[in-house]
């Protein structure tokens, strides 16, 4: 089967999506015999913002172009909400016209509240499923949602848990009683992802703890999480990296014995899946299908978004409780070798594309 896959920064780019697809596209490289020709075009680029204006109409001609030029069978539209349902609204056109069948692969979560007025981007969302052979969205809870939000069949949604290559074959390694507890957080430096709220934890931290040491690893406005690390007098215990390429990043969660996530909202962040895979307790927040990978009290902690004295709680509970982070640990290598491993990803699409090929026309 020959697919374009629509990723939105293409494969070097600094995003989940990106990150989930460089390690399907090294699968395919070293498995020629999967049944998957995939190649991989970007949507928007690096432009952030409302800047993707000016880069998507270039985007878009090189794309009409090589499903015009070549014979791809499938077109794997990688979709979210608000401007990006248009922007795959207009590629998914052209791959109905050139005879293509769609996938829309859905990673939106910031969907209007029940009071909140529905914004254009609404009925596009709902017109690119309406017209696509088959939908993938990440879990059951946002098959569910998805489904009640349109009112559509919830069979017309198939869930496919993202996966990621296992880099940790080894996980979880033990550790030395004299070395730090350290955590990692792995993302953009935001208000959504919780970056402020966990630097607020670290400083409420009680004293008389372990020795522990944290990695914000991600983009962002550094400097201003770096000057509020020094005033808070966490210097010593925290550290940020910026960005960090996907080869300098795994080394970091194969020391990590926490990853921590408090995000406002989530669909499955592949950054607690790299975690688990690396044998690591996970700290995160109960939103969109972060329950899938996180089991509260078997391989983590939930805990609510902004709640610094919660998280700080939780934070406090596995750096000073050695025995319960190592079965934790334990426990999420597990849940990954039966749920995400990257060959359960792939099958999965190839059952998808499968489905999509049946049903076009």
């Amino acid at each position: 089967m020959r697919v374009l896959c629509v990723v939105p920064r293409g494969l070097t780019g600094r995003g989940g999506i990106e990150t989930l697809f460089s390690h399907v596209d090294e699968y395919l490289r070293v498995h020629p015999d999967a049944g998957i020709e995939m190649e991989f075009l970007p949507s928007r680029g690096d432009a952030s913002g409302a800047a993707w204006v000016f880069h998507f109409p270039f985007a878009f001609l090189r794309y009409a172009w090589r499903v015009a030029s070549r014979r791809y069978d499938i077109v794997h539209l990688n979709a979210a909400t608000n401007a990006s349902a248009w922007r795959k609204a207009a590629m998914q056109w052209v791959a109905r016209l050139a005879g293509c069948a769609t996938v829309i692969h859905f990673h939106g979560s910031a969907f209007p509240k029940p009071d909140d007025p529905r914004l254009g981007w609404v009925p596009v969302l709902r017109h690119l499923f309406e017209r696509a052979n088959a939908i993938i969205v990440l879990g059951s809870y946002w098959r569910g949602f998805v489904s009640r939000f349109y009112d559509m069949p919830p069979e017309r949604f198939d869930v496919v848990a993202n996966g990621v290559a296992d880099f940790a074959p080894e996980a979880p390694q033990p550790r030395e009683a004299d070395t730090p507890v350290r955590l990692l957080f792995a993302g953009n430096l935001t208000d959504a992802k919780g970056a402020g709220v966990l630097l607020e934890a670290f400083a409420l931290l009680p004293a008389g703890l372990p020795p522990w040491h944290a990695t914000f690893a991600g983009t962002g406005d550094v400097a201003t999480f770096r000057e509020r690390t020094q005033q808070l007098g966490l210097s010593s215990n925290v550290e940020f990296t910026g960005w960090v390429a996907r080869d300098a990043i795994l080394p970091l969660y194969r020391r990590a014995d926490i990853v921590v996530l408090p995000s406002r909202n989530e669909v499955l962040p592949v950054c607690l899946l790299e975690g688990a895979c690396a044998g690591a307790a996970l700290i995160a927040t109960p939103v969109g299908s972060v329950a899938d990978v996180l089991h509260d009290g078997s391989n983590g902690l939930v805990v609510a978004p902004d709640d610094p004295d919660r998280l700080a709680g939780a934070l406090a509970e596995l750096i000073g409780d050695g025995a319960r982070r190592e079965a934790f640990r334990a426990a999420s290598r597990e849940i990954y070798i039966s749920h995400f491993r990257l060959e359960a990803m792939i099958e999965a699409l190839r059952n998808v594309y499968r489905k999509a090929l049946s049903g076009k026309g």
